[in-house]
Parts: C-alpha cells; structure tokens; sequence
C-alpha cells in the first residue's frame, strides 16, 4: 500500500490525504485540480495570487499560515499550525508564527504557551543560530494595537517571559496603543483621559511582582512612557 501524505489545496487551502504515487488530486471541497510532483512530494500553492513552491508537507503549511497571517486570515493560519503540531510536526517556525497570530487575536494563554515551547525548542537546539535570529526577530513583531510579547508579558506579570523577551532583544521602550504606553508602564495606563500619573489603575494585581519587574526592566533601560511624556 502507498504511504499517504497530508497536503493543502492549492486553491482553498483545505487538507488533502495524497498517496505518493499521484500524479495529481481533486480537492473534495472546491474541486480544484492540485497537481503533485512525486520527487521529495514537491507541491504548489498559491493563496492569494502568490504562489508557493514547497519540498515537504511542512514547508507547505509553514509557507502557507506565515502568508495568511501577512494579509490577516488568523484563524485559517492558526488551524494550518494546529494541524501540524497534532500530526507531531516540533518546528520553531509553527510557534513563532502561532505566537503572531496570538499576539494579533489576545490569547495571552496561548502566547505564553508558544514563548515557552520557543524556550524549550531553543534549549534543545543549543547552538542552532536560525532559532534564536528567528526568535530575536519576533520579539520586534506588533501584535493588535502595536503590543510586543514584552508588553503583554508585563501586563500580565510574568517575569520569567519579561526576562526571555528582553533577552532576545525586546525594546524596553517600545510604544503601543492609544495611549502609547511602553512596557514598563502598560500596567499602569490612567482611568481617566489626563494622564496624571502611575496612581489609581486597576490593572496591578501582585505588587510584589510589579516591583520586580519594574526592578529589572529599569535596569534595562525602561522608561514611564507618561513620566517622560512618550
């Protein structure tokens, strides 16, 4: 019996099990003719109107979710990536463009869990330069409303994430929303319109663990982004 690989329609992006030996495939949802060279499984894509030659099933859905994510179809790349982590595809690229999507959409769970595992691929490849660049690179993504991991990392008190951002590279002066706040201050944004100051917020919860991120970040070079007039 042939093997069966996973591949994407080239038309609507829908999965397709593909023994190796096709020349070609209908897709069951749209109907569109996708045609499979047999050598390395190389297919063609094309989203948009860009096309996208890939070697393997991987390099298909990676190509794939990394484009829909640059023209904001977030939940079609998230359901790409989630398919390929559950058939135990462990690539750093999955969760740096799941981490995107989570910056994009608010799923600070999500974006924890994806920070993490970026940590522990990282670990695990010591010495691999393509994953800490790649990673270093993201730390300058903006997610919805101009947030970096590292704001959300503050926001939500999470020093251990605070530090591997920074580490990476964030810019601990980086400023994002309405009220352009930078990381250090994002806890603190004003209730009302005058920005008067760091007082009267509902957004800390642990003070203690303010304190030391506030410790840490100013050791880096933070600023209050409403004490020094961003």
């Amino acid at each position: 019996m042939s093997e069966a690989r996973v591949l994407y329609c080239q038309s609507c992006g829908a999965m397709l099990n593909v023994e190796v030996n096709r020349a070609y495939i209908f897709c069951q949802y749209c109907g569109a003719k996708n045609v499979i060279a047999s050598e390395q499984m190389k297919t063609n894509i094309n989203i948009g109107g860009i096309q996208i030659t890939a070697k393997t099933e991987i390099e298909n859905i990676i190509a794939s979710a990394e484009y829909a994510v640059s023209i904001g179809q977030y939940s079609k790349a998230n359901e790409m990536l989630v398919a390929a982590i559950m058939s135990g595809y462990d690539d750093y690229r999955i969760y740096i463009t799941k981490a995107k999507i989570d910056l994009q959409l608010d799923h600070n769970r999500s974006l924890f869990e994806s920070l993490r595992k970026l940590q522990q691929l990282e670990q695990r490849q010591n010495g691999n330069q393509a994953v800490t660049a790649a990673i270093r690179e993201f730390m300058h993504y903006r997610g919805k409303n101009g947030v970096t991991a590292l704001h959300i990392s503050t926001f939500h008190e999470q020093m251990n994430m605070v530090v591997y951002c920074v580490e990476h590279g964030s810019d601990v002066n980086c400023i994002a929303g309405v009220n352009r706040v930078t990381p250090i201050s994002i806890m603190f944004v004003p209730i009302s319109s005058k920005l008067t100051g760091l007082d009267g917020t509902p957004f800390v919860h642990h003070k203690a663990a303010v304190k030391e991120i506030r410790r840490y970040l100013m050791s880096c070079g933070a600023k209050d982004s409403f004490r020094f007039g961003y």
